[in-house]
């Protein structure tokens, strides 16, 4: 990959409390924190060694403090920001959160490919495919077990595509194919993978 592409990471901060909350009611804020971690760890490892520029957008239960966000990741060794574009995430859903980021990205890259850190499977061959498949596609989607998708890639920003979806549902993925559709974008779908939300999710996975 060169420097025409961009990887971006939506990311909370180890915060006890903020993070998995729906694994939390069954397992506790400690133990959802410590999965969490583990997630943290594996979507660091798995993206580092692309050639693609890393960028990490942070949102935090504290503030918006940059610097203290920036901690909260260095006190549990995560990420190492030398290595990493690190921004702010803003807006008043995931939808707009995510469309202001590819916004920002989109400026000075010519193709984005954004993910979460709740995929314990996650691999570097996975995002190199996303980056493969946009060269002949607008829009690639990662679909995930619960009915959403654990990675989006565009080229072009289609704000549609962040608008009026019933974000944490079942509906995401359909809502997001069938907006698609109705733009007229030619898509490409990954394989179906089981992201961390529930105790379900986390006893499926093979995170230990």
């Amino acid at each position: 990959m060169t420097n025409s592409q961009a990887l971006a990471i939506f990311c909370k901060t180890p915060d006890k409390g903020f993070v998995k909350t729906r694994l939390a009611e069954d397992i506790g804020d400690q133990k959802a924190l410590e999965v969490y971690l583990k997630l943290l760890k594996i979507t660091d490892e798995k993206t580092k060694t692309f050639s693609a520029s890393r960028h990490l957008y942070l949102t935090s239960s504290v503030d918006e403090n940059l610097d203290e966000m920036l901690a909260s990741l260095q006190r549990h060794n995560v990420f190492n920001i030398d290595e990493t574009h690190v921004w702010l995430q803003y807006g008043e859903d995931l939808g707009q959160r995510m469309h202001l980021a590819f916004n920002h990205l989109l400026e000075n890259h010519q193709s984005v490919v954004l993910i979460g850190c709740d995929l314990p499977d996650l691999n570097s061959e996975l995002i190199d495919r996303a980056f493969q498949m946009l060269q002949s596609n607008d829009l690639v989607l990662g679909p995930s077990c619960d009915g959403g998708y654990y990675l989006i890639g565009i080229k072009k920003n289609h704000p549609e595509l962040f608008q009026q979806i019933s974000w944490s549902t079942e509906k995401v993925l359909t809502q997001t194919i069938k907006r698609a559709r109705q733009l007229s974008l030619k898509f490409h779908l990954l394989e179906e993978l089981r992201d961390i939300d529930t105790l379900d999710d986390l006893i499926s996975s093979n995170l230990n």
